[in-house]
């Protein structure tokens, strides 16, 4: 069924009653992932929205943007003048990024960074700004080739963004505290195959797992072993004796 054909605040909250009774974050992402797609959005990503000029990056809970997509954009340091993300340090409201003006002439790095995801097929997308009491801004972004974008479907996304996202910190503060620093078996693996230089797909293709799971799975090993990127985390898995080469 299309999203067209659905009562939209029916979709929403039966969503929601799927995402309550998920157990883990990653089933939650991986729900929140297919609810997206049905509404015509191919890729998003949950991320925080550092304020500037801090020279913080976004901190991704999950990064689902095409890999190519995301190396310009990190090469480039575009974050700095996206004017996408600028906006939503500005508003607590749903946003389309066809609403997001940018003046050519006054601000050409921003025009620069809009121009270069058309380029990447990034055409048309929806913002949902989160914000939670002593924590840093965050979004649920996501964008698509043609998505549903009528004021019903906005709506729903809204709501089960806001959800979705409020289920999977939840779940991830439980884990991180009953767990500690000890990773999973899955972490693990991840980890191993990681050291052994292979990529995010490679390691989705040989456990048979989504490419979103694996990167899931290094973002908390890194955050269990203290490590800013997944190099110095398998560094800290190996120093604890918790991953072998």
């Amino acid at each position: 069924m299309s999203a067209q054909a659905l009562d939209y605040g029916q979709y929403a909250f039966d969503v929601v009653d799927r995402i309550e009774k998920l157990a883990t974050p990653v089933e939650v992402i991986d729900c929140l992932g297919d609810t997206l797609r049905m509404f015509g959005f191919t890729s998003f990503l949950i991320t925080d929205v550092p304020e500037l000029p801090s020279g913080k990056q976004p901190n991704f809970m999950l990064n689902g943007w095409p890999a190519d997509w995301t190396e310009h954009y990190n090469r480039e340091n575009y974050y700095k003048d996206d004017p996408i993300a600028a906006w939503g340090r500005r508003t607590v409201h749903p946003y389309e990024w066809s609403e997001v003006q940018v003046d050519a002439d006054r601000q050409p790095r921003a025009m620069e960074v809009v121009n270069a995801g058309r380029e990447f097929k990034r055409k048309f997308g929806f913002v949902v700004p989160i914000y939670l009491p002593d924590s840093p801004m965050a979004a649920v972004t996501m964008c698509g080739e043609q998505p549903d974008l009528n004021p019903g479907a906005k709506r729903a996304i809204h709501f089960i963004s806001l959800y979705a996202h409020s289920k999977a910190a939840s779940l991830m503060k439980q884990k991180n505290a009953d767990q500690g620093n000890n990773l999973t078996e899955g972490e693990r693996e991840v980890l191993s195959w990681t050291a052994a230089g292979k990529s995010a797909w490679e390691i989705s293709v040989i456990l048979d797992i989504a490419e979103a799971t694996v990167v899931w799975r290094l973002k908390q090993a890194a955050a269990k072993l203290n490590a800013v990127n997944k190099l110095q985390a398998v560094v800290n898995a190996i120093r604890t004796k918790q991953i072998s080469l």
